[in-house]
């Protein structure tokens, strides 16, 4: 899977439909700055994202996932493992920023029981530090519970949710006027 291809094609779909990003953002509940970074190749769309933009575009998830279009003859039977490849890749994808900042919250740990060691958590600029470092770590772990008991996404959704209910609103109050 080619992100930088995906992208590219993502972008002309869009302007096939000649949306600008914050209009398509806008559409599926994010935000535009979303859309440039699945255009650039630089992020991936979650799943439920790419099952929205493929209703929107009128065209497969496997196509999407390929990078083009295919005429209805040419679609194959695949689509499901490049689905279970894609959510693969993310999960990877979250699994290591959860390592890197399980790594980070494990050094910053370790020097605030440095401080609190020498006996410097009293002193002025000490205090701060060995609060921060406390505070860091309390957040990572936070994060990593509802992380691994999947709350994590149930609120991504909810946020989802919430987004497009607001801006559905926003567009019907404007339409009222």
């Amino acid at each position: 899977m080619n992100q930088k291809h995906i992208g590219t094609f993502l972008k002309e779909l869009r302007l096939e439909h000649s949306w600008t990003q914050q209009q398509l953002a806008d559409q599926i509940g994010v935000s535009n700055r979303s859309v440039s970074r699945w255009e650039t190749g630089s992020t991936m769309p979650d799943l439920s994202l790419l099952v929205m933009l493929s209703e929107l575009y009128g065209i497969s998830v496997d196509e999407i996932l390929d990078g083009e279009r295919k005429g209805d003859d040419m679609i194959d039977n695949t689509t499901m493992g490049k689905v279970a490849d894609y959510n693969a890749q993310i999960n990877e994808r979250k699994d290591r920023r959860m390592t890197v900042l399980f790594s980070i919250a494990f050094v910053m740990f370790i020097g605030y029981c440095i401080i609190e060691a020498n006996g410097l958590a009293d002193t002025a600029p000490w205090s701060n530090v060995a609060e921060a470092c406390l505070g860091f770590v309390a957040g990572i772990l936070a994060c990593g519970v509802l992380y691994a008991s999947g709350r994590m996404q149930q609120i991504s959704r909810a946020k989802l949710r919430l987004k497009g209910y607001l801006l559905g609103k926003k567009h019907n109050d404007d339409s009222t006027r």
